[in-house]
């Protein structure tokens, strides 16, 4: 019979040193090993930075101000429509004209969709003029919230950008 002050685990043996010991490397061994699948996992998915630059981004904030307010100057109307077109098929459309109403001849088009969450998923596209101000394609987008930026170029200049958040899901338009 064991003395009234013998700890004795539930089978009926004592508690002995070398039960707590592995009792102790077994907990901590497990959350080592959680903590190690937690890491590699973090660091293998791990999609990259916003910006690869933070200094250089903050030094042409200012430049980027003064562009925003030369394209506000312009008072052109862009409109972005996006179609799915078929699931993980989406058209892009895009239909300018300058504060008059009319279409701006030499314009190139593109949009670039970025996943907020995993920069591996970003696309880029270039959209080509379909007629005077109306620029088109189709693009394999997946579902989900995208941030979508609309650039427009001439002579290699951005004269018009614009960044938008959307929501997209699988349903095709008919």
């Amino acid at each position: 019979m064991n003395r009234p002050d013998e700890a004795t685990l539930p089978a009926g043996r004592p508690l002995t040193g070398r039960v707590v010991l592995l009792s102790l490397f077994g907990f901590f061994g497990t959350i080592i090993a959680a903590n190690g699948f937690l890491l590699h996992y973090s660091i293998a998915s791990f999609s990259g930075l916003e910006t690869k630059n933070a200094y250089t981004a903050g030094l042409n904030y200012d430049k980027e101000i003064a562009a925003e307010r030369v394209q506000d100057q312009r008072g052109w109307k862009v409109d972005v429509a996006l179609a799915r077109v078929a699931p993980g098929v989406s058209e892009v459309t895009i239909r300018q004209r300058d504060a008059a109403g009319a279409p701006t001849s030499a314009i190139e088009a593109s949009v670039t969709f970025m996943h907020p969450a995993d920069q591996r998923r970003d696309l880029d596209a270039v959209l080509p003029k379909v007629e005077p101000g109306v620029y088109r394609a189709r693009v394999n987008v997946g579902s989900g919230r995208w941030d979508v930026v609309t650039e427009l170029q001439s002579s290699g200049n951005i004269v018009f950008r614009s960044k938008n958040q959307i929501m997209i899901d699988d349903k095709v338009a008919n």
